[in-house]
């Protein structure tokens, strides 16, 4: 374990010297980093440079706000070898008497925040105490716990690396917003708490840089920021026992950051079946009461917060989306997309889970849906006890169709999910449609034994639906690449040759929103899927290619409704798998 200081300042110069001695006398090397102060602060903060004496000073040309004062002299301690930092203001506040204290509960505890506890004299003016006792209910509220007693206090020791990890994945405030919204999210990690009792004074002459208009919104918005982040991890939280981290990850530094990694691993390192599908279960179990209580509005306007939040946090998917957008604006010769399109593309994908439930529910009805080519019932124009291969796609609502579909007639439908989402979706369709004839199947990769296990459905006369634009996580090596929205994409072999050795009719079929209904496309793409040896992959490549010129013009047509929330088009041969694209 390595300590340092970091002190974050701005224009405060003149009881600076004091902390920094008082740090220097605890043996601690100190990284000063000056938040654009104004002359003559920035002159009096320049000269306390001494690296002779283990005092650096950084400064920052232009006032960026308290976190990216602090996560700054974090980077700088981390790339020094530094493993904890004890933050400290700079305006002379709090008690520095208590620095060994902090620092040895840091030492028995290092994955733990230690923090001082204010203990106010009578210099406290009124305002500010009650502003933070308004402070403190929230954060009770948003980590369901009393563990935090102060989250505003800057006088803490951190552990570096989970600290800045928190800060480049998930977000914090800047300014005022900076010391509780980073406690709050440590904890919400598995972080302990432990708070130590220290005196604070408001010194006569003391310079604020608070805003009261601008600091106070912001503070507004961190609160509605961190419920709603605690409204999508209470499901979790239910689960875990009333724990936002597993016991593990709690107790092993080690444990929690791999962990974290893998729940926010970069987001340009995943493969999509790694990007979780949050709160999909308890999500989809929350909108089916709500519509069937209040009906499809009330239930837009209880997704609408759940929307805008995931908007906010989901940095994979919104980077997705902006990416897909402006090259479907390129195709279609359209006008750049703004974040309100993005935000629009989150929202069409916010319906459509309204979909799946309403058509699971058996709120959706036959007179919703337009089939093709005039026919009134989905088997109207399909072989009536016939197994078909049919694959799809996430564009559009598919659901729908097998909801529909499953109440037509005494059939089974087979549905391959990725196994991680088929214990989910299943949870979600035994509440929803109890009656309902879908088998979902989980795998990893499509292989013999898969074939083996579906041929006996194909001679039962069911159908199998797989889904012909994501690559399993085990076959990422086995793709074609075919021409989609004027560049190359790779589509798995998998499907293909799964429809190759069950020997059934291969559809194609969409659906999607249009209008308030559902248009339904169809189009057989062979009567049985031929593959000859030694030109197997040129002919999964012709056969993929007839399948995404068919989907093409719908996406087109439809661009918002286009559901694949990664980079789609990366590589699947490109370094570690899609990852460096």
């Amino acid at each position: 374990m390595q300590s340092c200081a970091v002190i974050p300042t701005h224009n405060h110069h003149r009881p600076l010297a004091d902390v920094v001695a008082a740090v220097r006398a605890c043996g601690l090397p100190v990284i000063i980093v000056d938040d654009g102060s104004d002359a003559p602060a920035r002159d009096v903060i320049a000269a306390l440079h001494d690296p002779n004496n283990a005092v650096t000073v950084h400064r920052l040309d232009e006032n960026g706000g308290k976190g990216i004062a602090v996560m700054t002299g974090f980077a700088i301690a981390q790339r020094q070898g530094f493993t904890h930092a004890l933050q400290v203001d700079a305006d002379g506040q709090h008690d520095l008497d208590r620095i060994p204290d902090l620092l040895e509960a840091s030492r028995l505890h290092p994955n733990a925040i230690i923090t001082g506890k204010p203990v106010y004299d009578d210099s406290v003016p009124t305002a500010r105490k009650l502003g933070r006792w308004a402070t403190h209910v929230w954060v009770w509220v948003e980590t369901l716990s009393l563990a935090i007693r102060d989250s505003m206090c800057g006088f803490r020791v951190y552990p570096i690396d989970t600290s800045l990890d928190v800060w480049k994945r998930e977000g914090v405030g800047a300014k005022m917003d900076f010391d509780t919204e980073i406690m709050v999210r440590l904890f919400w990690r598995g972080a302990d708490v432990i708070s130590i009792p220290v005196r604070v004074i408001y010194p006569e002459g003391n310079i604020s840089n608070f805003r009261l208009w601008d600091d106070n919104v912001l503070i507004t918005l961190m609160h509605i920021r961190l419920v709603l982040g605690m409204l999508a991890r209470l499901p979790d939280f239910v689960l875990q026992g009333g724990k936002w981290q597993p016991d593990a990850t709690r107790n092993n530094s080690n444990s929690r950051a791999a962990t974290a990694s893998n729940k926010r691993h970069n987001n340009r390192n995943q493969h999509w079946a790694d990007i979780d599908e949050r709160g999909m279960y308890w999500g989809m179990r929350f909108l089916g009461w709500v519509y069937k209580t209040g009906g499809r509005y009330l239930c837009l306007g209880a997704m609408f917060p759940v929307i805008v939040y995931f908007f906010l946090t989901g940095e994979t998917a919104r980077k997705a989306s902006r990416k897909y957008l402006r090259k479907m604006a390129r195709v279609n010769g359209t006008a750049p997309p703004r974040w309100r399109d993005s935000f629009r593309h989150f929202w069409c994908f916010g319906e459509a889970a309204l979909d799946k439930v309403a058509g699971w529910s058996g709120e959706m009805k036959m007179d919703d849906v337009v089939l093709p080519d005039g026919h009134d019932g989905v088997f109207s124009y399909l072989p009536k006890d016939r197994a078909i291969i049919l694959l799809v796609s996430h564009f559009g609502n598919i659901e729908m169709i097998r909801a529909l579909a499953s109440r037509d007639r005494d059939f089974r439908v087979n549905v391959l999910l990725h196994q991680k989402n088929a214990a989910r979706f299943g949870k979600v369709l035994q509440k929803l449609a109890p009656e309902s004839q879908v088998n979902l199947i989980e795998v990893s990769e499509i292989g013999p034994d898969t074939a083996i296990m579906l041929s006996q459905k194909v001679e039962q006369g069911e159908w199998v639906v797989i889904a012909a634009d994501r690559v399993a996580i085990g076959a990422r090596d086995k793709t074609v690449m075919v021409p989609f929205l004027n560049d190359p994409a790779p589509l798995p072999q998998g499907p293909f040759i799964l429809a190759h050795l069950l020997g059934c009719p291969v559809y194609m079929a969409a659906a999607w929103r249009e209008n308030g209904r559902f248009t339904v496309a169809w189009e057989k793409l062979t009567d049985r899927m031929v593959l000859p040896r030694g030109k197997r992959v040129e002919a999964i490549t012709k056969y993929a290619t007839q399948y995404m010129n068919w989907l093409e013009p719908r996406v087109r047509a439809h661009p918002m409704q286009w559901y694949n929330f990664f980079d789609f088009w990366a590589r699947p041969k490109d370094k570690d798998d899609q990852q460096e694209q």
